[in-house]
């Protein structure tokens, strides 16, 4: 943070209040010692490029859209489950006791103990698996345009909040020239007025000014407190001295051309269309899932009971069982009708958002131009309230014009270097909008690309042994 802002002075800094010599060096101490122990090993982002890296790195929007993407990945290993071999043992114990008074004992028991192995396998299921991977597949596109859409979002997050760091800086700076002038001006008005060569009209409106310039300096500290947090909040670290960025020569020169970009690279379009693909092929499900049906199972079997029964020893077998459905339910008839409306909200969403992305692509551009126009006006507006400024203080000293007019024109310039300030904002937060609108707002195009993981590199721990034991106690969450 700017070490001035506990150096301004006791009558307007709104952070750090001094009463006595004491209490200001605790403070300072106190600064000094969080400084030390709280950023002395932090990674500075003095530059736009490295201050992107640490936000992409810090972003838990991203960490979730790669959640999403590996849960994605997983499930078009789930889908084929219906082609995995499966095993299953089972062992059981039966101890009975009888009491028979009419079979010549009173009473005598018996043990079972038998065993069992039985491995099954679907063999066919009329290409319910085939069409359950094309939906897992079609999921994981889902994941990567949603991956894109949320990069996308984090970075004009992370761009914002860097700009309204800077914007809120330059402001600040220019209040406090503003308050710094007003306040010379208003202790040399003291001096005339006791020399009897100004009125207490020209010192009380000198005050005035003083006191509004005060109020407006004392805002933008807060406002630059307030993008500081936000910006440490998104980045990791304070902000020292930040560079200000240059748009990358991506920004399109038409507004057509604008539109036409946004239809061929905007994430949100990708997502929509492979959404309505995904709906599309529930469909498919749904149909082969009443398609017929054949299954293997092999069985291995082993009972015992002491010799009393004629069914103890080995057994094996082997079934193959073919089913099909013959009745057509209410459900069924339910799911197909609510397959359909499925499939037309995804049209009708996927065409919304084709519109909705081509307006704001035309939008951005169009606000872009405009920004850039209002700022070359302002630079103009600067320089023509600089020339009124150095004329009235020459008028004033020859007595054509008042101290007031001074003050005035001084103000007016005041305000037209506020507003160039933030046309210079505009300028290039309306270009990285554009971008955004156009879907070329991505780590790649600003540089950045290597703090982004590809997402086919991510890869997902496993059971360290391949039985279900192990998956049970790997699902088990941590605590």
């Amino acid at each position: 943070m700017d070490p001035r802002w506990a150096q301004d002075g006791k009558e307007y800094n709104v952070f750090v209040t001094s009463k006595t010599n004491k209490t200001s060096i605790m403070v300072h101490v106190f600064l000094s010692i969080a400084f030390l122990f709280g950023y002395s090993s932090s990674v500075q982002a003095d530059n736009f490029e490295e201050a992107l890296r640490l936000g992409i790195t810090n972003s838990n929007a991203l960490r979730e859209s790669r959640q999403d993407y590996l849960s994605a990945r997983q499930e078009l290993i789930i889908a084929g489950s219906d082609k995995d071999f499966y095993g299953r043992a089972s062992i059981s114990q039966n101890q009975a006791f009888y009491e028979r008074p009419n079979d010549g004992d009173d009473a005598y028991g018996s043990s079972t103990l038998s065993g069992a192995i039985t491995f099954t396998k679907q063999l066919y299921n009329f290409g319910e698996t085939k069409a359950k991977q094309d939906a897992a597949a079609i999921s994981i596109d889902i994941a990567k345009a949603g991956y894109s859409t949320a990069e996308q979002s984090v970075l004009i997050s992370l761009i914002q909040s860097y700009l309204a760091v800077i914007l809120s800086q330059e402001e600040v700076d220019l209040h406090q020239s503003n308050f710094e002038r007003l306040t010379e001006q208003t202790n040399a008005e003291e001096l005339r007025v006791e020399a009897g060569v100004s009125t207490l009209a020209n010192l009380a409106l000198a005050t005035s000014k003083r006191s509004t310039s005060r109020s407006d300096l004392i805002s933008a500290k807060a406002g630059y407190q307030t993008a500081v947090e936000e910006y440490e909040s998104f980045i990791g670290v304070l902000p020292e001295q930040l560079a200000t960025p240059k748009l990358p020569d991506l920004i399109p020169v038409k507004v057509q051309l604008s539109e036409n970009l946004a239809y061929e690279n905007h994430p949100n379009l990708f997502l929509a269309t492979a959404t309505q693909r995904l709906a599309a092929i529930q469909q498919e499900i749904l149909v082969k899932a009443l398609g017929p049906s054949v299954d293997l199972s092999l069985s291995a079997k082993k009972q015992n009971t002491g010799g009393i029964a004629a069914s103890d020893g080995n057994e094996l077998s082997a079934n193959i069982s073919v089913s099909v459905p013959i009745l057509v339910t209410p459900s069924t008839m339910a799911q197909t009708q609510k397959l359909i409306s499925d499939v037309m909200s995804a049209q009708y969403q996927r065409d919304e958002v084709k519109r909705s992305i081509g307006l704001a692509a035309r939008a951005g551009f169009r606000n872009h131009v405009a920004a850039k126009i209002q700022h070359k006006a302002s630079t103009a507006e600067v320089e023509a309230y600089q020339l009124v400024v150095d004329a009235t203080k020459t008028e004033v000293e020859f007595g054509n014009k008042t101290f007031l007019d001074q003050l005035d024109s001084e103000d007016d310039l005041k305000n037209a270097k506020l507003r160039e300030l933030r046309a210079s904002h505009s300028v290039l937060l309306t270009g990285y909008q554009l971008l955004q609108s156009i879907g070329a707002l991505t780590a790649q195009n600003l540089g950045v690309g290597d703090a982004l993981i590809p997402l086919e590199a991510l890869e997902v721990p496993g059971p360290e042994v391949g039985s279900i034991i192990s998956v049970l106690k790997y699902a088990q969450p941590e605590q």
